[in-house]
C-alpha cells in the first residue's frame, strides 16, 4: 500500500484476523479480550496485538432543535463517569441510548427523545455517526436532527423502572455553542453535535422542514 493512500485524510480498512476473541465479564456492556494480527502500516512485517473490547454496540444520539425559538433541548442526569472523574455528576448531555434488538437507530432516536424529554418529533433525520472511542469499544453513535416544540416542554423525563431521574432545559443554540467554546461541557457527544450545529443545523434544519411540511 502506496504512502501517499495512507496519508490520505479519511478513514481506511486494514487486513486483520481475530485469532482468539474470549468473554471476560458478561455485563450490561460485555468486555471481550480479542487477539488479533493485522497488516503493517509503519512496520515491514504484520503484528499480532492483544485488546480489551468493550461491546457497546449502537447508539442513536438526538439534537431537539426547536427552530422557531431557535433552542436545543439538553438533559441533565447522574452519570457516575463524571462524578469520578471531574466531579460534577450532573453535567449536560443530550438524549441518547442504545439501539434494542430488533429496532433501528431511527426508531431508537424518537423513542429516547419521547422518554428522556417527553417531547415527540414532527421531523428527524440522520445527521452524522462518529466511533465514541475506538480504541476501547465498538460503539458508533448515530446522531439525529429533530425538530421539536419547546414550548411543549415541563422540564422532566426519564424511566423510573429504569432508575432516572432526569430534567430537560431548553438551551438558546448560541448560548450552548459559547459554552462548549468556553470549556464550560464536557460531555463528548454534546460537544461534537455543538460544533456540527454551528455549522450546518439551522441549514439542515431548514431543509427538514421544507421536507416534512404538507404539500398546499
Amino acid at each position: 500500500m502506496s504512502d501517499i493512500y495512507r496519508h490520505r485524510l479519511e478513514d481506511q480498512p486494514l487486513d486483520f484476523t481475530v485469532e482468539k476473541d474470549e468473554r471476560l465479564y458478561p455485563g450490561f456492556r460485555p468486555l471481550d479480550s480479542v487477539t488479533v494480527r493485522h497488516a503493517p502500516l509503519g512496520r515491514d512485517a504484520p503484528l499480532t496485538a492483544r485488546r480489551e473490547i468493550l461491546r457497546s454496540g449502537h447508539a442513536a444520539i438526538v439534537i431537539p432543535y426547536d427552530p422557531e425559538r431557535d433552542e436545543i433541548v439538553v438533559i441533565r442526569q447522574f452519570r457516575i463517569g463524571a462524578a469520578l472523574t471531574s466531579g460534577k455528576a450532573a453535567a449536560l448531555e443530550l438524549p441518547a441510548g442504545l439501539v434494542d434488538e430488533g429496532e433501528d437507530a431511527l426508531e431508537a432516536a424518537r423513542r429516547e427523545l419521547e422518554e428522556e424529554t417527553g417531547l415527540l418529533t414532527a421531523a428527524i433525520a440522520p445527521a452524522y455517526s462518529i466511533l465514541s472511542s475506538p480504541g476501547l469499544s465498538d460503539e458508533i453513535a448515530t446522531f439525529f436532527l429533530a425538530l421539536v416544540d419547546t414550548s411543549t416542554l415541563n422540564g422532566q423525563g426519564g424511566m423510573k423502572d429504569e432508575g432516572e431521574d432526569i430534567i430537560a432545559i431548553r438551551a438558546p443554540v448560541d448560548a450552548l455553542i459559547e459554552a462548549v467554546d468556553a470549556g464550560s461541557l464536557e460531555n463528548g457527544f454534546l460537544v461534537s453535535a455543538a460544533h456540527w450545529f454551528a455549522r450546518h443545523g439551522r441549514a439542515r434544519a431548514r431543509l427538514l422542514r421544507d421536507a416534512a411540511a404538507p404539500l398546499a
